[in-house]
Parts: structure tokens; C-alpha cells; sequence
């Protein structure tokens, strides 16, 4: 049966499109009132344009129509260029459910489905359906089964908004949150100029601790800021457990859900900050199969106790357990592995101390001498992330490791692994050390450096057992491919 998606959809689409013209709009329109241009003809202009995004918006919908059978899915969408997209129920390998303030709004929602293709973007996308009936779908699409209670059970958890909030603190957004600012002070500069100058003149009277105090509180409310953009993003995060399916979903104000089979995960990523080493934190992160590199890599869980990883895995997610590395990377490759940043620091260094020394009074001369400071930090901080780099091999897990100021551990099945080699120079050929990587679905590749190249035989053997037809002795059967 061929059905339309909710006529709501007209409004949701002429909003994102007035959304994305807003800038521009409000740009010509601040100019026009600044030269004294603005009439009755503009706002005529304005209302026609109006008028004619909504229009659009109605035609879209008209057109947008999608068929659901036993075998196949079918999207029809298109004005000028129709055109129509068909997947395959048995291919879908991930469900989602997302939500903008718009669609949550509007009680709607974006049901996504996604095959193992490499298309980067999802096969089949339905906008402006009501929320039930994207969960209706969902269920009907994946063919679930009618069960019992007994055989619902759940295992899901949540986050505190406390844990969310010490997350955000420590994320690092900060700085993103600032150059935000500035490309957005950038923009409106010319309109604002003169009140920026009015304020600047203004502080120039003010003393320098009283300068100092109001940069740190500007600051103090950008890093509140960034805190309060994460627990938006992250908040009302929910996970279930259910059957070998994981359904994820987060978000306060875009909401996103994303339901997989846990066999369908390439890789976990366990990342540890310095900072969330030092009070024992880390977040965990999955990559699954996706056509969407957007929601290729999943937040898992923003902020665990690293005593209780273990625990946590072996609840939801018991194919990926911890356990140590056997190989440790080649001491002799630590000076290749630094030479050429440490002489490219020490360049850019020595050319700004030249630069300042002849340009600037004696006051300053010695301060940009400060910069060498750097190239011993950077040097141990290096040495001590290097020795950390490891990779082992437990059941069919391989588990790669490494560390600089972030410290990153991956697991990822046998089976996923596309493909693994292995790289050197040709200086660097004869020292019998190598760099590897592995590949895996969706242009996702994890590396690491300098391996003796007898540790990297090793590897490469234990990866081609995936192609036996019988496990190697100690090894379960694996159900995943």
C-alpha cells in the first residue's frame, strides 16, 4: 500500500528552509535598514519568497510518498527530477529514529534504514511521520516477533545528568565553543562595528585586574556553555538491551535513536583523556555498520568508572571483553617516531624567536625563547605514550592500543577486519619495524606505530585463521558473519 508521510511535513520542510535563508536574509535586510533602503517593496519581496517556500514545501509533500511490502522497501520523492529508491528488507542492518526541535515539536520524527552499503548516506530515509508510527514501522520492518513477556526482558540503563554534566566538563568543547563565537562575531561585525568600538573605548578605562576579571568570567560562561550544549545533546540518554539488540537514543532537544543487532558492531573504542586517567573515567564509543558516516561511530557511555568497564561489558555487551597485550612496540623505532616533529617544531620556533627579536623592543626579545620550553615536554610526553602502544589478540578479538596525551584502546572482531597490513619506509625497512592498520567497513581504519616485524607475522597468522572453516582449538563459533 502507497501511503504520503504526514501533511505536517509541509510545515517542517518550509521551516528548515526559511531556517537556512534566515542568515543570509537578515543579513540584506540589517543592511537595508542601516542605508535607509527598506520599503513597502521590500517587504512585498519578502512575503512573496514566503509564499513561495511554502508552496514548495506542499509539492514536496505531494510527491513524497513510500510503499512497504514483505520483500521491499520503496521511497518516491521529487518535483522536477523524480525519482525512486528500493532496498531490500533482508539487507537493513540498522534502524533509527531521529528528532530536531522541529519534529519533536511537531510530534514527528526521520525514520532511517541502512544497509551494510557504503552509499554515505542511509537508504532509505522517511521525514515527517508521526513518532508512533515510526516506532510501528520499525517493528513491522525488522519482522519482531510477537512475545511474551517472560521473553521481553530488558536490561537498560541510563545516565545521570550529573555524570552528563562532569562529561561535558571535561570534553574539551571549550575551544570549539570559542571559535563559534568568533566566526559568528566575524559575520556580524560590520553591522555591530560601531557598538564594538563604543565597548572597547569603554573598557580601555577600565584597570588591568578589572580586564583580567571580566576575560575569566567571558570564559567562565563560554565553558558553562559548552557544559550545558553537551548535557542538551546527550541528555535523556537511554540504552536497552533486548534479545542481542541494542537500542540507543539520547538527545533533549534533537533526539536520535538507533536499534542494531550487537553483532553488527566493528569495533569498540575506550577512550581515557589525561585528565579522566587521573580520576579514573573513560567514555566508550562503538562503530557499527552504517551507510551514514554521521552515526558511524555511537556514544556508548559518556563517563564510566574504569573499574567497572568489565562489568558493564560483560551485561551488554559480553563478546567484548578486556584483556591484556601481548606485544609491546620496538624501542629502536621511539627516535623515528619523533625526529621529524621535534626538527619541525624546532624550525617554527627558532623563526618566530628571529622574527621577534628583530622586530620587537629588548622587553620581549627573551619571552618567545620561553617556546623551547615545549620541545622537551613534547619529547617525554611522547616517549611515555609511545612505550604504551601495544596490540593483542584474545579469542577473536584483536585489540589495539596507543597513547599520547588521549589514551585509546580498541576492540574489534576477527571477521570484521576488512583488511590488515602493514607499511615502512624504505629507510626503515632494514630495521625490521613496521606501522600497521586495519580497515574495517565504512572507511574506518585504526593504526598503530613501530612494531618488530616478528610481532607483525604473528598478526597477520592469527588474522588469516578467520578464513578456516573450523575455529582454532579453545575458540567458540562466532554468529556474526
Amino acid at each position: 500500500m502507497t501511503r504520503r508521510v504526514h501533511p505536517l511535513f509541509i510545515v517542517m520542510s518550509s521551516i528548515s528552509i526559511i531556517r537556512s535563508l534566515l542568515i543570509p536574509f537578515a543579513a540584506l535586510i540589517l543592511n537595508a535598514i542601516r542605508k535607509g533602503e527598506i520599503n513597502t517593496y521590500t517587504w512585498i519581496g519578502v512575503s512573496v519568497g514566503i509564499l513561495f517556500v511554502l508552496l514548495y514545501g506542499i509539492a514536496s509533500w505531494y510527491f513524497y510518498t513510500f510503499t512497504i511490502d514483505t520483500e521491499t522497501i520503496r521511497v518516491r520523492k521529487g518535483i522536477f527530477q523524480k525519482s525512486e529508491r528500493t532496498t531490500q528488507r533482508k539487507r537493513i542492518e540498522s534502524i533509527g529514529i531521529q528528532q530536531n526541535v522541529i519534529e519533536r515539536l511537531l510530534r514527528l520524527a526521520t525514520l532511517t534504514v541502512e544497509t551494510s552499503s557504503e552509499s554515505g548516506s542511509p537508504e532509505v530515509e522517511l521525514k515527517g511521520i508521526r513518532l508512533d508510527f515510526a516506532k510501528q514501522l520499525k517493528s513491522s520492518i525488522k519482522n519482531e516477533e510477537q512475545i511474551t513477556e517472560e521473553q521481553q526482558k530488558e536490561v537498560a540503563y541510563t545516565i545521570p545528568i550529573r555524570d552528563l554534566a562532569l562529561a561535558g566538563a571535561l570534553s574539551g568543547r571549550v575551544g570549539l565553543a570559542l571559535v563559534g563565537i568568533w566566526t559568528a562575531y566575524q559575520f556580524v561585525d560590520r553591522f555591530i562595528d560601531r557598538y564594538i568600538n563604543r565597548l572597547f573605548q569603554e573598557l580601555s578605562h577600565f584597570s588591568l585586574l578589572v580586564l583580567t576579571t571580566l576575560g575569566l568570567l567571558v570564559l567562565l560562561i563560554v565553558y558553562i556553555g559548552s557544559i550545558i550544549v553537551y548535557i542538551l545533546k546527550y541528555g535523556s540518554y537511554r540504552a536497552v538491551l533486548q534479545d542481542r539488540r541494542l537500542l540507543i537514543g539520547y538527545g533533549m532537544l534533537n533526539r536520535t535513536e538507533v536499534a542494531f543487532h550487537a553483532d553488527k558492531i566493528q569495533a569498540l573504542v575506550i577512550q581515557e583523556s589525561w585528565i579522566q586517567r587521573l580520576i579514573g573515567r573513560a567514555s566508550l564509543s562503538l562503530h557499527i555498520i552504517s551507510a551514514s558516516g554521521e552515526k558511524e561511530r555511537l556514544l556508548l557511555h559518556p563517563f564510566i568508572r574504569t573499574n567497572e568497564v568489565d562489568a558493564f561489558l560483560t551485561t551488554y555487551l559480553p563478546r567484548f571483553r578486556q584483556f591484556s597485550p601481548q606485544h609491546e612496540v620496538a624501542p629502536s623505532g621511539f627516535r623515528y617516531r619523533v625526529r621529524w616533529p621535534l626538527l619541525g617544531y624546532t624550525l617554527l620556533f627558532t623563526a618566530l624567536s628571529s622574527v621577534v627579536i628583530i622586530v620587537l623592543d629588548s622587553s620581549w626579545r627573551f619571552l618567545i625563547l620561553l617556546l623551547f620550553l615545549w620541545l622537551p615536554v613534547y619529547y617525554f610526553a611522547v616517549r611515555s605514550g609511545y612505550r604504551k602502544t601495544r596490540f593483542g589478540t584474545g579469542h577473536d578479538l584483536l585489540m589495539l592500543r596507543k597513547q599520547w596525551v588521549q589514551k585509546e584502546t580498541v576492540y574489534t572482531p576477527r571477521l570484521k577486519i576488512e583488511e590488515l597490513t602493514w607499511s615502512v619506509s624504505r629507510w626503515l625497512e632494514a630495521k625490521e619495524i613496521a606501522r600497521i592498520e586495519i580497515q574495517l567497513r565504512g572507511n574506518t581504519a585504526f593504526n598503530a606505530l613501530y612494531f618488530e616485524r616478528t610481532d607483525i607475522d604473528t598478526l597477520q597468522r592469527w588474522y588469516k585463521q578467520s578464513f578456516l572453516s573450523t575455529p582454532l582449538a579453545g575458540e567458540a563459533e562466532t554468529d556474526d558473519e
